[in-house]
């Protein structure tokens, strides 16, 4: 990931303890930040339409803060797309 010039950081609703784990199950490599309030998730749309759970998804988001790439589904957990996404870390 550091070749990509990407860090990977997993944000979710769910509280702490679940992300945690949920984390160790999966042996995920990455940090897992809670969002009890959907701040984080209502600012990328991150919720599903109607029911108004989070959806998961895996926003790649520039320097420049623009998102690039979105991976949804069960596809986002593994954050190798969403890297893959990522340009070339220069210099």
């Amino acid at each position: 990931m550091e070749k990509k010039g990407a860090e990977v950081v997993g944000i979710s609703t769910d509280s702490p303890e679940t992300l945690k784990k949920f984390k160790t199950e999966f042996h995920l490599p990455f940090i897992l930040l809670s969002d009890p309030d959907s701040k984080v998730a209502d600012q990328y749309g991150g919720h599903v339409p109607v029911l108004g759970f989070a959806n998961r998804a895996t926003y790649v988001v520039a320097q420049d803060g623009t998102v690039t790439e979105i991976v949804t589904g069960s596809a986002a957990v593994d954050p190798t797309a969403a890297v893959s996404a990522c340009p070339l870390k220069k210099g």
